[in-house]
């Protein structure tokens, strides 16, 4: 430690190089936008995408409804779209009221490149451009990405500045100098941009990550120097100058910050356990985050309290958080009423949180966004929901076409979905039902009359009545029948057929698209896949399903698995922890109950206010809640127990409390506002719960420290204060 002090301000200067550092790599830090990507290798969606990829290219989709415009506008907006550049192609068919009617135009746009990429970003900037002078809406996932591309960097950059300040002012309340929370903020600051510049390093780190791990570390972190600055001022109060008070307060809050590190990221490592890999991408960046706060604390802070050590008398004042008799007088009176009671209410909130509905994507709730939610009200009443699932097979048109009637029976009305793929192109029809297909490509009027000529002239010629389109291309393209002239009004019609064509047949599999128009998160579209699945499987060995409602359900079957797996894991971790800090084993078995009976309180919350929870927030803040909060419950009981060595009972609780309560509530306070921060601020609606879930998580975990803690304690003194092998007068 003599040696930190002696070159405080080389230390100081190698972390604001660092801090440098980290400020200059944070833009070539990559957001993953894209939630598939951390499946399992195993499930059908990887699988599927691979094989997709491979076969037939990685493309984006959206949907555009343009208000207010005639039919011939829309036809012209149709042909204007499909020469912005990224544009891979555009289904629009006038003549239909899925796509046209009442002066509205819904235009449905595939991209060369794919739903996350940056060229298609810069696609849909240029259709936005195109189509300024109109109303226009949007929806599908690569609108969701770019939705979250412009707001994350500027949500982040208003978080900070509301976050900060109301930091600020807890500290300001909770400590006795005015400079504390300066040297607070510079340590926090410093450690937070350390680590997300160095998110760089990684391939690619989720949005989610990106957007509230840098919070999540200020708020579960600032507490390490807000320990040794306490250790620090105790040390002063003894007499000691102030190098070898910080030489001493180092020493003894050393442990204490240890353990609160180490259940802290107990919490994250659990996270790493989960099959859905974003729970790794989390657990890893919080884990190097607490690590670099760590080092930050003991190499960093021990300089800068010593540099102002000066400051930090000069401007001392009172804090806010007074002793106040009636609140032991309380713990006392309370100890066999406040257990109970939260033992209660702790298993109504176990029974209640079972009860919870959960949501797997937050598809379900992007759309109550204030940007994103409008426009897909506005589309679904007007146009219904498209929930197209793609079905990639090998080439096989007789199991295709035997496919396609089987999925048939699936339907029990006309809307429940619709079939595309190859078979449309190489099945005969008779005139009668050429025009009607010839409909649902958009043809119509005069092309549609020329090539019902044709359809006779091909007649004539063969002897035959059915004919595929594919055979009516070839025919239009070699027959001598027709003159060149004749033949040159058709070559959009050739171009469009071709172009159809070649979307749904790679080189060794074939695709089939079956639009459907269920919710893409609800019963009726599991239900519908799962007998999807059973009737392709009665025909290929091999096959793979793509779409939104098959990458939820594999999320759903995996995270389900998860959430035991993790949590189990957080407590035993967290157990053996405490079980060798305090060497007790009644200790960590009511500290757990403790945090866990506060986390299941605050999951309990949205069941019994009938609102839907986003599983994977369920999980992360969970286990995070769990690790962190804990350091409360772990600080008091040290404090309670250390008092026993020399006191009586209540002496000791009375002295614990007040001990504690200053680390307790101002860790809390930044724990709640960091959250809530995140929850009121983030349009990202899974941001948001997660920083509500957090804040609220907080507030429930600081009540029952603080007053119910205490009189558990007193009620267990004769064996919570023994330890291994050592008797206690």
């Amino acid at each position: 430690m003599k040696l930190l002090l002696r070159f405080r301000y080389v230390i100081l200067g190698l972390f604001l190089g660092l801090f440098a550092i980290g400020v200059l790599l944070i833009p070539q830090v990559t957001i993953n936008y894209d939630g598939t990507t951390y499946l399992p290798s195993t499930t059908n969606t990887r699988q599927a995408l691979l094989v997709m990829e491979e076969a037939f290219g990685n493309h984006g989709s959206c949907e555009i409804m343009v208000e207010d415009v005639t039919i011939q506008e829309a036809g012209s907006l149709a042909l204007a779209l499909q020469q912005v550049e990224g544009v891979a192609s555009l289904t629009f068919f006038p003549t239909q009221s899925a796509y046209y009617h009442d002066e509205k135009a819904l235009y449905q746009i595939t991209f060369d490149t794919g739903n996350y990429d940056a060229t298609t970003k810069s696609t849909l900037e240029a259709i936005e451009a195109l189509l300024t002078d109109y109303d226009v809406y949007l929806r599908g996932e690569s609108i969701n990405a770019t939705e979250y591309n412009k707001v994350i960097q500027k949500e982040i950059i208003q978080i900070v500045l509301i976050i900060v300040p109301i930091v600020l002012l807890i500290l300001f309340l909770a400590t006795t100098s005015w400079i504390e929370p300066v040297l607070f903020i510079i340590i926090v600051i410093i450690s937070v941009l350390i680590n997300m510049g160095t998110n760089a390093f990684f391939p690619s780190i989720s949005y989610m990550t990106h957007a509230t791990c840098g919070i999540l570390q200020l708020a579960l972190c600032m507490d390490y120097s807000v320990m040794m600055l306490h250790s620090y001022k105790e040390e002063r109060l003894l007499g000691k100058e102030p190098k070898n008070a910080i030489t001493s307060a180092s020493k003894k809050s050393f442990v204490p910050i240890v353990a609160s590190m180490a259940t802290t990221i107990a919490g994250f490592v659990a996270l790493l356990f989960m099959q859905y890999r974003i729970g790794f991408d989390v657990g890893i960046v919080l884990i190097k985050g607490t690590l670099i706060s760590f080092a930050t604390t003991f190499l960093l802070t021990p300089g800068l309290i010593l540099m102002f050590a000066k400051m930090i008398e000069k401007t001392r004042h009172q804090s806010i958080f007074k002793p106040l008799k009636r609140t032991y007088s309380f713990l006392l009176k309370s100890r066999f009423v406040m257990p109970v009671l939260a033992l209660l209410v702790i298993g109504f909130a176990f029974f209640m949180q079972t009860k919870n509905t959960f949501i797997y994507s937050e598809n379900n709730i992007v759309y109550e966004s204030p940007t994103l939610g409008e426009s897909h009200e506005v589309m679904k009443e007007e146009f219904g929901i498209n929930n197209p699932i793609v079905i990639i097979v090998p080439k096989d048109l007789a199991k295709q076409g035997a496919l396609v009637q089987d999925l048939a029976t699936l339907a029990t009305n006309p809307v429940d979905a619709t079939i595309a793929g190859p078979f449309l192109f190489y099945s005969p029809y008779t005139k009668e039902e050429f025009s009607s297909l010839l409909t649902s490509f958009g043809v119509s009027g005069e092309a549609a009359t020329s090539i019902g000529q044709i359809f006779d002239l091909m007649s004539f010629s063969t002897g035959r009545t059915t004919f595929s389109i594919v055979e009516m291309v070839a025919f239009i393209q070699e027959t001598p029948l027709m003159a060149p002239e004749d033949k040159a009004p058709l070559t959009p019609f050739i171009g469009q057929m071709q172009g159809a064509l070649a979307s749904f047949e790679g080189d060794e599999y074939d695709r089939i698209i079956v639009t459907t128009h269920f919710q893409p998160e609800s019963e009726e579209a599991f239900s519908y896949l799962t007998s999807l699945e059973e009737k392709i499987a009665l025909h290929f060995d091999e096959y793979y399903l793509l779409g939104e409602s098959v990458g939820i359900f594999d999320i759903k079957n995996i995270i389900d698995d998860d959430y035991w797996k993790v949590t189990v894991i957080t407590i035993v971790l967290i157990f053996v922890i405490i079980l060798l800090s305090f060497q007790n084993f009644l200790a960590p078995l009511i500290l757990i109950i403790l945090i866990l009976g506060s986390t299941w309180i605050n999951m309990a919350l949205p069941a019994i206010m009938g609102s839907n929870l986003l599983y994977i927030g369920y999980i992360i803040v969970s286990c995070i809640m769990l690790g962190a909060t804990i350091d409360y419950a772990i600080l008091y009981t040290h404090k309670y127990r250390e008092n026993r060595e020399t006191m009586d009972k209540t002496s000791s609780l009375q002295l614990a409390f007040q001990e504690a309560k200053h680390t307790v509530f101002t860790s809390g306070l930044i724990l709640i506002g960091a959250g809530y921060t995140l929850g009121w601020v983030s349009s990202i609606p899974s941001i948001a719960v997660f920083g509500s879930l957090i804040g609220r998580g907080a507030i429930t975990s600081v009540v029952l420290v603080l007053f119910v803690l205490p009189q558990t304690l007193l009620i267990f003194d004769k064996i919570i204060i023994k330890k291994w092998n050592h008797k206690t007068k």
